[in-house]
């Protein structure tokens, strides 16, 4: 399978060129982006004096890229792009879907809506083409040109002769689906597409990348973005341990909005007091994955398991005297399924009894990621 990355995946003087062709999965990249704390900071530095975040933080972060994860309603979108429109960057607003980015130009969906009531502006969004949209700024005049572009990442391939030199900055809303979303077919490798045509060949003509700003609500650990990025596993860390900054590598910066006083405010509406469901909550309010994306991710003996076989990066075990099974990072196996179609079919077939397993809930985990990638061939193979 070929896999489309930019080269600073695999550039350790961080250069952070993007021209490269990578043939081997995304693991390679994932192991070069290994966790680096660069600078400390204060949880306060997150949210603005009236406490929704601050999104000069996020665009004044050296990295390229900036990973922001929330509660609902505290301001991620509207801040972000707010700061984007006062300095007059030009910037790509991406949405997972064409449905997503369609809504948008219906007058009433239009993500810029309240920044015009708020600061006295008009924000038109327009059709351009089939799979883009353009956003307008006619407060004073009317302009021909658009300030912001919307694309969506699962149409982008469709889109031909797109010029991206003018823009500064792709802001990536919403990037975890929600849990009754669709996902999109290789998602993680469109995603990495998306970057290396925005990009092209930028720092070879001794330009800036590209930054890339991803917001998100946590929905779910399962976002094939983030894998993507590797920093899956970094991010499940930070869940557990509370942790709201981290730089990978230098070049990822996450940031978790924890202790958000617009949710503490939000905490006692009628909303929160109604709503019976503890996962919502967590998320919406608290900044929380849900419990069953850790759930059966711990350590145990490698000494006490048998390898059986490997799918795509992960080994199977099983254990020597019990009827389970443990899942580890790598291939240790001489058995290897490869994560393409006819492969995952035969995976299926062998070890139906691995699922079975999963069911009963004797299948244990050494990472999230582990988990994602063995339970996503079951179900979405």
């Amino acid at each position: 399978m070929l896999w489309i990355f930019p080269s600073m995946f695999l550039n350790h003087n961080n250069a952070f060129s993007v021209v490269g062709l990578v043939t081997e999965n995304i693991s390679k990249f994932r192991n070069f982006l290994k966790e680096k704390d660069i600078r400390t900071m204060e949880k306060s530095q997150l949210y603005t004096s009236k406490g929704w975040i601050n999104a000069e933080l996020l665009l004044d972060s050296p990295e390229a890229f900036v990973v922001a994860i929330g509660g609902r309603g505290i301001g991620k979108s509207y801040s972000i792009m707010y700061e984007l429109y006062k300095r007059q960057i030009p910037f790509i607003y991406m949405r997972r879907t064409q449905t997503q980015l369609d809504a948008v130009t219906i007058p009433p969906l239009n993500p810029f809506n309240q920044i015009a009531q708020d600061h006295h502006l008009i924000i038109t969004a327009e059709k351009l083409s089939k799979h883009t949209v353009g956003f307008y700024d006619t407060t004073t005049e009317e302009t021909k040109d658009p300030f912001a572009i919307g694309i969506a990442l699962s149409t982008f391939s469709s889109i031909r002769s797109l010029s991206a030199e003018k823009f500064e900055v792709l802001f990536f809303d919403e990037i975890i689906p929600e849990r009754h979303e669709k996902p999109i077919k290789e998602e993680g490798l469109a995603f990495a597409n998306v970057l290396e045509s925005l990009n092209r060949n930028r720092e070879l003509q001794h330009r800036k990348p590209l930054k890339v700003i991803l917001a998100t609500n946590s929905n779910t650990v399962n976002s094939k973005i983030i894998d993507t990025l590797g920093c899956l596993d970094t991010i499940v860390t930070m869940s557990k341990n509370h942790q709201f900054y981290k730089s990978v590598r230098g070049m990822v910066a996450i940031y978790r909005y924890i202790d958000s006083p617009i949710s503490e405010q939000k905490r006692n509406s009628v909303l929160y007091q109604v709503i019976n469901n503890q996962d919502f909550s967590d998320m919406a309010l608290n900044n929380e994955f849900s419990k069953s994306d850790y759930e059966n991710v711990q350590s145990k003996p490698l000494q006490e398991y048998n390898p059986i076989c490997a799918y795509g990066n992960t080994t199977i075990m099983k254990h020597k005297s019990k009827r389970e099974y443990y899942c580890i990072s790598g291939v240790k196996s001489p058995e290897h399924f490869e994560k393409l179609p006819l492969s995952t079919r035969a995976f299926q077939r062998k070890y139906w009894f691995v699922y079975g397993a999963i069911l009963d809930k004797r299948v244990y985990y050494q990472n999230a990621s582990v988990k994602i990638e063995i339970e996503g061939a079951f179900k979405n193979g």
